[in-house]
């Protein structure tokens, strides 16, 4: 994992922000860390740093968690979210990659940050889109939207984050150069979103596993684990 230089915390008690400083400056004494109470200050802070590690409150006087963290998703690293309300925790696996119930022990901390050490990260990307026809009309899509595209011959299969699924006629070498480095193809006729890989098998076959449950056996020709392991 790369060295982690600032991390954001916003929660709306200024105690509860205190002690994420304190703990996580004790934890990663190299890193910026920044405790906020006021929204308006984090996002300021997020747009000029783009920390690569943040804390969220879930439920606060002003907004939740789950709204702040779709306003940064494309600015940050990897969200934590750190609530006393367990009834969120569903919700908050699909943006985050980590949920803590208060109060926050060092032990269940230091357990978030051995998790974010283990991930490919998400990595600081600046959102962009891609047009595809949907039922007769062109739509712009985000990139975050698009786990994979998986190339038919002159066609081209664009698979959702959503789980929906939409046939293009038009080549996967021709999506490719329009997409961004958020992108990689690890197969001659499969290319992923990078921040969609759950987890990779790096043996006799390397096997590249997203988020949403789809596997594949990637081309050893395309896939470098020094690449990977540096992000």
């Amino acid at each position: 994992m790369k060295a982690i230089t600032a991390i954001a915390i916003l929660d709306d008690e200024r105690l509860a922000v205190d002690g994420m400083v304190f703990q996580l400056s004790r934890l990663i004494p190299e890193a910026n860390v920044a405790g906020f109470t006021q929204q308006s200050e984090f996002l300021s802070f997020c747009e000029a740093q783009r920390p690569d590690l943040v804390f969220l409150d879930m439920e606060m006087p002003y907004t939740t968690g789950l709204e702040v963290a779709a306003q940064i998703k494309s600015l940050v690293g990897n969200i934590i979210f750190v609530t006393a309300h367990s009834e969120y925790s569903l919700a908050a696996f699909d943006t985050a990659i980590d949920y803590i119930l208060k109060p926050v022990s060092p032990k269940r901390l230091e357990q978030s940050l051995e998790k974010v050490a283990r991930l490919q990260p998400v990595g600081l990307y600046k959102e962009q889109s891609i047009k595809i026809p949907i039922k007769g009309s062109f739509h712009e899509i985000p990139e975050s939207k698009i786990n994979s595209l998986r190339g038919q011959r002159n066609y081209t299969e664009v698979v959702m984050s959503t789980g929906e699924k939409h046939l293009v006629a038009r080549t996967l070498k021709s999506f490719e150069e329009s997409l961004s480095s958020r992108f990689s193809r690890i197969h001659k006729s499969i290319i992923i979103r990078k921040d969609a890989v759950k987890s990779i098998s790096w043996g006799s076959k390397i096997m590249v596993y997203l988020v949403d449950g789809f596997s594949v056996e990637a081309s050893k020709s395309r896939m470098e684990k020094s690449d990977w392991d540096a992000n």
